[in-house]
C-alpha cells in the first residue's frame, strides 16, 4: 500500500488543527478564515499567539481572527 502524501493545503491546515488544541469549532473558524491563504495564515498565527488573555480556544482564535482582518489592510496594494 502506498502512502498518500499531504498536500500543502492539508498541512496548513492540520497545523492550524493543531495551534487550537485539536478544538474542531476552533479549527473550522480558523481555516474558514484562512481559506488556504499563506498572509491570512501567518497573520493568524501571529494574532493566536497574542490572545492568551482571553477564555477559551474559540473566543482565542474569533480573537486571532480579528486581528488579522484589522492587520490585512496593511498589506493591501493600493489602485491606481
Amino acid at each position: 500500500m502506498a502512502i498518500t502524501e499531504m498536500t500543502e493545503l492539508q498541512a496548513m491546515n492540520l497545523e492550524i488543527f493543531r495551534l487550537v488544541q485539536s478544538d474542531t469549532a476552533a479549527a473550522e473558524k480558523a481555516i474558514t478564515f484562512i481559506g488556504g491563504d499563506k498572509l491570512k495564515y501567518e497573520l493568524f498565527k501571529d494574532g493566536y499567539t497574542r490572545a492568551m488573555g482571553e477564555t477559551g480556544v474559540v473566543a482565542r482564535a474569533d480573537k486571532a481572527i480579528r486581528t488579522a482582518e484589522e492587520a490585512l489592510d496593511l498589506f493591501q496594494t493600493p489602485t491606481s
